[in-house]
């Protein structure tokens, strides 16, 4: 039987190993400007989190001890979620050089609300906006991150 202890363990050493990879991904990322932040700092800056997120993650399940909860698997319904949900992400990746970042984020974010019914559509298009204004300002001005900005921001 599968048990929320072990699938933490799992979870947490897959996203630790996953970290260690984007760490070693970002030693090879060469370029940029000496004025700026190299564009490998992001990167790294987020497979640290995610080592130290993971790893303790791990550690943390591997040390409680006591009653277990069982995992049920997803029903029809709960898979489908997930399939959506993934070929989302996966649209929002393709889309994000030909829309730019911003634009990309509005759309895959107002999806996502919409779809998982976490609001109603007038809330879920205030918090895309949001989340792509405040995507646009940090990460390509403020931090000057090479994401492509879209026809709107050019």
């Amino acid at each position: 039987m599968k048990t929320q202890r072990a699938a933490d363990i799992v979870v947490g050493c897959g996203v630790a190993l996953f970290g260690v990879f984007i760490l070693y991904a970002s030693t090879l990322i060469t370029g940029g400007a000496a004025h700026r932040l190299p564009p490998r700092t992001f990167p790294m800056i987020v497979g640290i989190l995610l080592l130290l997120c993971g790893s303790g993650l791990a550690l943390k399940s591997w040390s409680i001890r006591g009653a277990d909860l069982a995992i049920h698997w997803p029903d029809g319904e709960g898979i489908r979620t997930i399939l959506v949900t993934l070929l989302s992400l996966g649209c929002y990746i393709a889309l994000m050089n030909p829309l730019g970042l911003p634009i990309a984020t509005f759309l895959y974010i107002a999806f996502s609300i919409w779809y998982l019914k976490r609001s109603k559509w007038l809330m879920a298009i205030v918090i895309s906006l949001i989340t792509a204004v405040i995507s646009y300002y940090l990460f390509i001005r403020l931090l000057g991150l090479s994401f492509p900005t879209g026809v709107l921001f050019e």
